[in-house]
Order: C-alpha cells, then structure tokens, then sequence
C-alpha cells in the first residue's frame, strides 16, 4: 500500500494518481502490484478500491462519480454496469 500512495496526490476532493498512466490523453493510471518488472499492470483506480473497499462484481465496471479519471479516492468510485458507466 505504501508503494501505492507514493503515488498519489491527495487534495481535499480527489486523490490524483500520479505514476504510469495509459490511454489517449493519459485518462487511467496503472500500477503494477508486483515487484517483478514483468508483472502485469492493472488499473490504479481499480486496485485501490479492492484493497479499501472490497470486490468489484464480475462484469462490473468502475464509475468516477467526480468525472476525473485519474482520481483514485474510493468514496469517488462506484461499481457499475457498462450501460449506466456510459451515460
């Protein structure tokens, strides 16, 4: 976790990822959990919420309620269907 937050830029409203980004325009941070250089990536936004909040269900996608997509803060995000993440 400590790796982690190294990364990240707290503020009073979003928490801003500040490592490896990805995507047009760099919209997603990625972290690669393990230490090994050939460990996968996975999405920052995504491995901070299982880590403080719990599990994202099978096909669920992860919404940034405050519509900053490199915010990683937990109470921003929220499990949902692609449909409703695409409104």
């Amino acid at each position: 976790m400590t790796r982690f937050m190294r990364k990240v830029r707290k503020t009073d409203g979003c928490w801003f990822w500040e490592g490896v980004t990805a995507g047009s325009n760099a919209r997603y941070g990625y972290f690669r959990p393990g230490t090994r250089p050939n460990d996968p990536k996975v999405p920052a936004h995504r491995w901070l919420y299982t880590q403080l909040v719990g599990p994202i269900g099978e096909g669920m996608e992860i919404d940034h309620l405050c519509r900053t997509k490199l915010c990683v803060r937990p109470d921003h995000l929220e499990p949902v269907t692609h449909a409703e993440n695409r409104k």
